[in-house]
């Protein structure tokens, strides 16, 4: 048996305004970093040495919407502080004759929350997922369409990851 094992994710993008209905949801391709990969790897093996790397726990948003890279250890541009991933949740599913697993992690901008304004009146552009509240590493950037975000919106962010 010959198998592959390919990381990959997609980024669900939900704006909802405050009356819970959905106003905008878009899918954006995930671009899983260098360093992320080198994350995915201590978790399984271990750290060399220092200190261990611990799980992804937080998201962040920016506005630059430059296409990732490799070698892209952080958000070009982020906007506000990172938040932390409410839900996380594991599914099996088949994928071609391969059983994979999905994790589905989940994180809230709310309504105060990473808004444009007259000091950063940008547009968000950008998304990636970390293993910690500040510093740490980063796992993968995504870049998609405009999302002006003001206080009339909530931005709701579901990465897919599949394993």
């Amino acid at each position: 048996m010959d198998e592959k094992q390919e990381m990959r994710g997609c980024l669900r993008l939900r704006v909802s305004d405050r009356e819970g209905r959905t106003v905008y949801e878009q899918p954006h391709k995930n671009h899983i970093v260098t360093s992320g990969r080198m994350l995915v790897a201590q978790l399984f093996g271990g750290a060399e040495s220092g200190t261990p790397q611990t799980q992804v726990s937080h998201m962040a948003v920016g506005t630059n919407g430059d296409d990732p890279a490799d070698g892209d250890e952080a958000l070009k541009a982020q906007r506000g502080g990172r938040k932390e991933i409410s839900e996380v949740r594991y599914e099996k599913f088949d994928d071609g004759g391969t059983t994979r697993v999905r994790a589905r992690l989940t994180a809230e901008f709310d309504f105060d929350e990473a808004n444009s304004d007259a000091t950063d009146p940008n547009p968000l552009r950008e998304a990636g997922v970390f293993n910690a509240a500040a510093d740490g590493v980063m796992y993968n950037r995504v870049a998609f369409a405009d999302v002006t975000k003001t206080d009339a919106f909530k931005l709701t962010l579901i990465w897919d990851i599949v394993f």
